[in-house]
């Protein structure tokens, strides 16, 4: 591993562990953590590879963080994900760079739905989340009438999902280069 690349795997680490701690305890992933992230990952990646193309330099962080935040952009856009969420997803990219953040993004959504099961299973939700998509799918198919009773926003703080999986990517990555 390089002096730069560990310096970068290091900010991440750091940055993905503050945002854990503040997306379970105040429900926020913070600008003041991902926006030097990126700006630290790019700044890296230019001063040491150069412009480079989509496995290095630059341009790969630029794509990369651009590609994995985008995997959040449609839940963002409902509401139904933070856009804190978004801003970490492109501050891992931006780290990783290709084709590392390829695993990255399968392995955080893997994270993510198991995170998902055992929150719906600790919080006693299973029927009513089964209930719910039932619904959402039968008004879908026009067999019901969407309802006007507001429905109940869950949180599952995304940002331990994102840091699992990319811990998870950081490891695959150094296993697979030895």
């Amino acid at each position: 591993m390089t002096p730069v690349q560990t310096a970068l795997w290091t900010v991440l680490g750091v940055a993905l562990v503050i945002s854990v701690v503040t997306d379970v305890l105040r429900h926020r992933i913070l600008d003041i953590v991902t926006y030097p992230l990126m700006v630290i990952a790019l700044g890296l990646r230019l001063w040491s590879e150069g412009v480079g193309d989509l496995e290095k330099g630059l341009i790969s962080g630029l794509v990369s963080g651009v590609g994995l935040a985008a995997l959040l952009l449609p839940g963002a856009l409902r509401g139904k994900m933070g856009w804190g969420d978004v801003k970490l997803m492109g501050g891992v990219g931006a780290v990783l760079g290709f084709p590392a953040v390829m695993a990255a993004g399968a392995f955080i959504s893997l994270a993510g739905a198991f995170q998902a099961v055992v929150t719906i299973i600790w919080k006693g939700e299973v029927w009513e989340t089964i209930a719910a998509t039932g619904r959402r799918w039968a008004i879908r198919a026009r067999l019901l009438r969407a309802d006007t009773t507001p429905v109940t926003q869950r949180h599952i703080p995304y940002g331990v999902a994102i840091a699992l999986g990319t811990f998870w990517a950081m490891w695959w990555q150094q296993s697979n280069s030895s």
